[in-house]
């Protein structure tokens, strides 16, 4: 039996539940693994699948209700309440926290969470946001707090060394905010090295795995494939001519390419290509003394609720205005086109911002940028919509609006993996 006829299973053993649906939903952008139904008079859907699966059911579930009015199959609907069934047996997971996170910040619609258990159980899921992201032991982010700090305002003399020798705009240093002291250096986005106080390594992709292109680019200049780097002078000497042939090979390979990259698009907003402008007025980027072509507001780690691994959930690029910080989750249009990959965008940018105005922990970070993490807001970043998706932006404007996110769109180009044109 598949997941999809379990679910169905489950919903039709619940007094109350009719008009279910199970299909793919190719008018809205919306999968089987998101079942469509009604539930004591109100709109609703099931959902079983990994966690950004489930996060992404509820704008769904939102964005469905704000399109499609009060009623579903002939059935009359609450034109203000909707109903997202978990189907799940354990409680406190990292989905559970976020969907309570989401359904919190719902303005104009009572979103109302409840667990459907393998046994046709549903339990309801306590109300309201989860209040306690300020518990860095809970949530196990307790040694972000040093590996933040220990970045200093600057990168180590290392990382300068090599940013001096290859002295390209597009080329930049990323802080591995959980990392201690180490450094991600990107052309245009994409990483070329790892690099800490003495030593670092330089590569792109994994040996022994299939080379999609920007690694066959890279042997191509780099025979060894990977190189070791060391503070010494004859090592420093290497690595900076290794990532100058293969910069310039890529630009060259990338001339007239007209793909759209999310590491490019996000590489331009870091370094202050691309101008955001949201309804405070133009944001500005983070920056410290001495340390102009470092991405500061880069992959900041946040946690969405309870998980098993430590890794965090990244943030795309963390900006200002004045002492506000602004986290913008970037997509682009790709093959899964504007609609529900945009759609979900605003649940991320949602998450990042409650998780950054809850963190006490991580203050001291903000404070060294004079900024009130409590303040924080969230603006979802995309390529300038085509015509012919007009419809598409409007119901994400709604969608954003609904959850207190900005839309922000930006010149097209500026997503262009073959550069900026004049």
């Amino acid at each position: 039996m598949s997941v999809e006829n379990a679910v169905v299973t489950l919903l039709g053993q619940v007094p109350g539940v009719s008009q279910i649906d199970p299909t793919t939903d190719r008018v809205h952008w919306i999968t089987s693994a998101v079942v469509r139904c009604v539930y004591e008079g109100k709109r609703a859907a099931a959902v079983w699948s990994d966690t950004k699966t489930q996060v992404n059911a509820l704008l769904d579930l939102v964005d469905l209700h704000l399109q499609g009015g009060s009623v579903v199959g002939g059935t009359p609907v609450s034109a203000d309440e909707v109903v997202l069934f978990l189907v799940r047996d354990d409680a406190e997971s990292e989905a559970e926290g976020a969907l309570r996170t989401l359904a919190a910040q719902v303005h104009g619609l009572t979103v109302h969470l409840v667990r459907l258990t393998s046994d046709a159980t549903v339990l309801p899921i306590a109300p309201g946001g989860v209040d306690d992201l300020h518990d860095h032991d809970r949530y196990a982010y307790t040694e972000w707090l040093g590996y933040l700090m220990d970045l200093g305002q600057r990168p180590p003399p290392l990382v300068d060394r090599i940013l001096a020798g290859v002295p390209r705009p597009d080329f930049r240093a990323y802080p591995m905010l959980t990392s201690k002291n180490w450094w991600s250096l990107r052309v245009e986005g994409l990483e070329v090295a790892r690099v800490g106080p003495r030593t670092g390594r330089l590569g792109i992709g994994r040996p022994g795995e299939e080379p999609g292109p920007e690694r066959t680019a890279w042997l191509e200049v780099v025979e060894e494939g990977e190189l070791e780097v060391t503070d010494d002078d004859a090592s420093v000497v290497r690595a900076v001519a290794a990532i100058n042939r293969f910069a310039d090979a890529w630009t060259e390979k990338l001339a007239g390419d007209y793909k759209h990259k999310e590491h490019t698009l996000e590489s331009r907003i870091l370094r202050g290509v691309v101008p955001i402008r949201t309804s405070a007025g133009e944001l500005d980027l983070l920056r410290t003394e001495g340390a102009a072509r470092v991405s500061w507001g880069s992959q900041f780690p946040t946690r969405w609720g309870l998980r098993a691994s430590r890794s965090g959930r990244y943030l795309d690029a963390l900006l200002r205005e004045g002492a506000t910080p602004w986290a913008l989750e970037i997509k682009i249009d790709g093959q899964s086109g504007v609609a529900s990959y945009y759609r979900h965008a605003v649940a991320q940018a949602v998450l990042y911002r409650e998780f950054i105005r809850r963190a006490s922990h991580l203050a001291p970070w903000f404070e060294r940028f004079d900024l009130d993490h409590t303040a924080c807001r969230a603006a979802v970043v995309v390529p300038e919509f085509r015509e012919e998706h007009d419809d598409w932006r409007e119901r994400l404007q709604r969608v954003c609006g609904a959850f207190d996110v900005e839309l922000v769109t930006v010149p097209r180009e500026m997503a262009r993996s073959g550069g900026i044109g004049s």
